[in-house]
């Protein structure tokens, strides 16, 4: 069974739809629905101090056989113990920088501002 896709943040629903719409295309067969019992595939577009993926992993880890993460972009400066399952692309940042993740008709982009 395919695992429920859960976007972590409002910024992380797109992707989240993308990626469940993929996998559709590609197993011919709908994502779970989130529930108990049901592993999970929680989605943010970008990592940086892992507040808010700890915040839904521990929300999660009480519920689900198996929850794994994937981010678009991982910046670092982590202030909690998080590590990423999957990761589109690690950048390296400075505090002082600002990372912005656009989805346009080519695919995403990512801007370092």
């Amino acid at each position: 069974m395919l695992p429920a896709i859960v976007p972590a943040s409002p910024r992380g629903e797109p992707l989240a739809r993308q990626i469940e719409a993929h996998l559709l295309q590609e197993a011919s067969r709908p994502c779970a629905q989130p529930g108990p019992g049901v592993s999970i595939l929680l989605v943010d577009d970008v990592l940086y101090t892992g507040r808010t993926l700890l915040g839904h992993l521990v929300r999660w880890w009480e519920q689900a056989p198996q929850v794994e993460t994937l981010v678009l972009v991982d910046r670092g400066h982590r202030r909690y113990p998080i590590a990423p399952d999957y990761v589109g692309l690690a950048l390296a940042t400075t505090l002082q920088e600002r990372v912005e993740v656009r989805s346009t008709e080519k695919g995403w982009e990512v801007w370092l501002v």
